[in-house]
């Protein structure tokens, strides 16, 4: 085998429901990966008139701790009160709140998810309808 280039394992998209982004994650979510959905979420993130943001895990293949490690960043800087922190100039921008949407049957995701209890900061999701609505 050889090695895979991080593009072959994982895709990310990103497009607008309404006032919603959505990040759609495909393949494996991992080290060598993380840092692309992290840019991708910043990125996403700066779209005007946002609302809400989901991350859509349905297709992943495979969440490792660096994947765990970011959507759980995200998620507590989706969760955290504006404006703490200690900023001096001025507060940071409110982030919109994130939903993760991962299908019970995608133990590649859930396993993991509820091993490292992050159900604590942040429920999944199954599907994206129901995480649109949750907004």
């Amino acid at each position: 085998m050889s090695d895979s280039d991080p593009a072959d394992v994982m895709t990310l998209t990103a497009a607008r429901v309404g006032s919603t982004a959505v990040v759609t994650v495909t393949g494996e979510l991992d080290l060598l990966t993380a840092r692309e959905l992290m840019k991708t979420v910043d990125e996403t993130l700066q779209w005007p008139d946002l609302t809400g943001l989901v991350v859509d895990l349905t297709t992943v293949s495979f969440l490792g701790s660096s994947g765990l490690g970011t959507l759980a960043e995200l998620a507590t800087r989706t969760t955290a009160p504006g404006g703490s922190g200690g900023y001096r100039s001025r507060p940071p921008a409110p982030v919109p709140p994130m939903r993760i949407v991962a299908p019970p049957d995608n133990t590649a995701v859930v396993r993991p998810w509820e091993t490292m209890n992050l159900q604590q900061i942040l429920q999944l999701h199954p599907d994206l309808d129901s995480a649109l609505e949750s907004f």
